[in-house]
């Protein structure tokens, strides 16, 4: 067990070392203020400096409104889901992977002759998508309510 003990401590090792500037790269870093609402400096006062410098922060604007407009949208959840993902999710689910194999094989097939569209097929309804929401929902309480029960039947058997 000595022995162990030795090989497992010589293995680390510890060094102390400073990390320095790499002498090549002489360029020196300056802080931006994030709050600074103006980026010119009081000596370029010209005109031409001043529209472009408004011009960006409207562009600024703009972007940071769109990426709100963005974020806020619909989750991916609510988005509804083409046909075949769903039914692709529908055999994965039951476990029947060589139904899955040939309805892709057969699915893509029509796709690429041309017999089918992908926009033809369309979107599930949003009450499919929503059921099958609520029956992952109850198997996952169902799950719950065993443990619970399994807990409470530990507790009255233990006093």
């Amino acid at each position: 067990m000595a022995e162990e003990t030795a090989a497992s401590e010589a293995a680390f090792s510890l060094q102390s070392i400073t990390i320095t500037e790499d002498p090549k790269y002489d360029y020196r870093y300056e802080e931006v203020l994030v709050d600074d609402d103006s980026s010119l400096q009081e000596d370029d006062e010209d005109l031409s400096k001043a529209l472009q410098t408004i011009q960006e922060q409207t562009e600024d604007a703009q972007i940071l409104a769109f990426q709100s407009v963005l974020t806020s949208g619909k989750s991916i959840s609510e988005i509804p889901q083409a046909v075949d993902d769903y039914f692709c999710n529908f055999l994965v689910r039951l476990g029947m992977s060589r139904t899955l194999d040939c309805f892709q094989t057969e699915w893509y097939e029509l796709i690429e002759r041309g017999v089918l569209a992908a926009e033809d097929a369309g979107l599930v309804p949003d009450v499919y998508t929503r059921n099958q929401q609520l029956e992952t929902e109850i198997l996952s309480l169902k799950k719950d309510l065993e443990s619970c029960k399994h807990s409470v039947t530990c507790v009255i058997w233990f006093y």
